[in-house]
């Protein structure tokens, strides 16, 4: 199939979707090889469909941003400035309380740090309050045992493995982001906290036909304009395909942020022998990317999906880096019918996460 071919039927698909009602908005950026192959965008940044998505709308992309700073902790392990086996305390002593003094970078990296909820008591607005959640999570004693079972860390990912990047580095983390990501990948389309001025950019999650859902919290300014790579950062596709062609062979427009050896020692499945692997369940992970198979080589697909189906990745086998963005939450979640139909045309294993 030529890629004008492929690129007519990605857009049809993505606006059958869109015309029926099956997603509100979306876009899809794809790079092969370091090429650009397509970015495209399709439907309405809202539910009233008063304004059209473009290639610069933003949309909040839930977990895909734990994607970004785990790849910040690589670049600094590159660097010399943390190693996976380290303890966390000696980047941040004060971490060293309550039971998690044999933390290591690693068991954060993995998801075996034992920290997966937030104490009782948080409000919604504290978990996106940088310089109050820090301490708590820094204060917490471990609701499992450290360096064992995996669990995902769904909200607290983002406040450990961000705040270690500060502390290895000396950089408050999204000066550190801008200048080990950013700016190297001419990214102005990516935000953990949006600018006041780029609110009216964001895409709404349209929950509409649904019950109340605790995801439409992204559709509130002062969750958005906080700080917690864990869940509240907002991109287009174009970010996100980008940031995951810089992590393959190609690179993107001549940079390469990780050597072939980091990229493999993170995509390797990292939990202890007594955590049996159920392939059907998503969450997969190396140190920090999900992996997303195909089941007899599950590091060949790394990168992250988010509550609403956005996602970044990128495929080892292909070439491929993709970003695509959704704001219309799915009774299927974490299975998209939209981007299950875009893998098949672009000859992908689905994935589920």
């Amino acid at each position: 199939m030529s890629d004008f071919s492929m690129i007519r039927q990605l857009q049809t698909v993505m606006d059958d979707f869109t015309g029926r009602g099956e997603e509100c908005g979306c876009q899809l950026t794809v790079f092969r090889h370091g090429e650009k192959v397509c970015e495209l965008c399709s439907g309405w940044t809202d539910p009233d469909q008063k304004q059209k998505i473009t290639p610069d709308t933003l949309f909040p992309v839930f977990s895909v941003g734990k994607g970004v700073v785990t790849t910040l902790i690589h670049i600094l392990a590159e660097q010399g400035k943390i190693r996976y086996d380290d303890l966390v305390t000696d980047y941040w002593p004060e971490y060293g309380v309550n039971g998690k003094e044999r933390t290591s970078v690693k068991h954060i990296l993995s998801h075996r740090a034992g920290l997966y909820d937030f104490p009782a008591g948080i409000t919604e607005h504290e978990k996106y309050d940088w310089e109050k959640i820090v301490p708590v999570m820094e204060k917490m004693a471990p609701l499992d045992t450290v360096g064992g079972f995996h669990h995902y860390h769904g909200y607290t990912y983002g406040i450990l493995a961000g705040h270690l990047a500060e502390l290895a580095s000396g950089m408050d983390f999204r000066s550190l982001l801008r200048q080990e990501i950013l700016e190297k990948l001419d990214i102005d389309t990516l935000f953990f906290g949006v600018p006041e001025k780029r609110m009216g950019k964001v895409a709404l999650i349209d929950g509409s036909g649904f019950p109340p859902d605790p995801r439409t919290r992204m559709n509130d300014p002062a969750v958005l304009g906080g700080l917690n790579p864990s869940s509240n950062g907002a991109a287009n596709a174009t970010a996100l395909a980008k940031l995951y062609s810089a992590l393959l062979p190609a690179g993107y427009n001549g940079v390469r942020l990780l050597s072939p050896e980091t990229v493999a020692g993170a995509t390797r499945l990292c939990r202890i022998p007594e955590d049996v692997l159920d392939f059907a369940c998503w969450d997969k992970f190396g140190l920090g990317y999900a992996l997303c198979g195909p089941e007899n080589d599950l590091g060949r697909m790394f990168g992250h999906g988010g509550a609403c189906g956005s996602e970044g990745f990128a495929d080892k086998e292909t070439g491929y880096a993709v970003g695509f963005t959704k704001n219309r939450l799915n009774a299927t979640h974490p299975d998209h019918p939209l981007r299950n139909a875009i893998s098949e045309i672009l000859g992908l294993p689905r994935r589920i996460w």
